[in-house]
């Protein structure tokens, strides 16, 4: 198991800040406490992990960081809301995907042309061929006209 770090971000003015909060047991507990600052969100993982690699002389593959993001109460709801959504939506696109295949398979098993079924499915010809394809790639999310 690797040293994991727990940190807490949050932002103050222009700046995010990000304290090393607490470590595991197998953790050098040295970087405990300490606090880094960057300008963007998208640079806090990468500038904490900075900070305990050079207080450790480690490289920062060695350890494991879980950030807690901070915000201001009245913007949790709507970014909760927002996460809540995408994964919804990611959940129904995978429904879609396996119900569509299944009704592919069972129209072709009858006889059906990809045309007919892409007509009757709401779906182009070439997504039928990749929904009656195996080996298709099915994680794409894209395309479900």
């Amino acid at each position: 198991m690797k040293p994991t770090y727990e940190v807490r971000a949050w932002r103050e003015r222009s700046w995010w800040l990000a304290r090393v909060l607490d470590a595991n047991d197998s953790a050098d507990p040295a970087p405990v406490g300490e606090t880094a600052h960057t300008r963007a969100l998208t640079t806090v993982e990468q500038t904490v992990r900075d900070l305990i690699a050079t207080m450790l002389d480690v490289d920062d593959a060695t350890f494991d960081i879980e950030i807690e993001y901070l915000l201001p109460n009245d913007l949790e709801p709507v970014v909760f809301e927002a996460i809540s959504a995408q994964t919804w939506f990611e959940a129904a696109q995978d429904l879609w995907r396996e119900a569509s295949t299944v009704a592919a398979r069972t129209l072709a098993s009858h006889g059906f042309s990809q045309r007919d079924m892409g007509k009757l499915l709401g779906l182009e010809e070439h997504r039928v061929a990749a929904l009656l394809d195996p080996g298709a790639d099915t994680p794409r999310r894209a395309g479900m006209t």
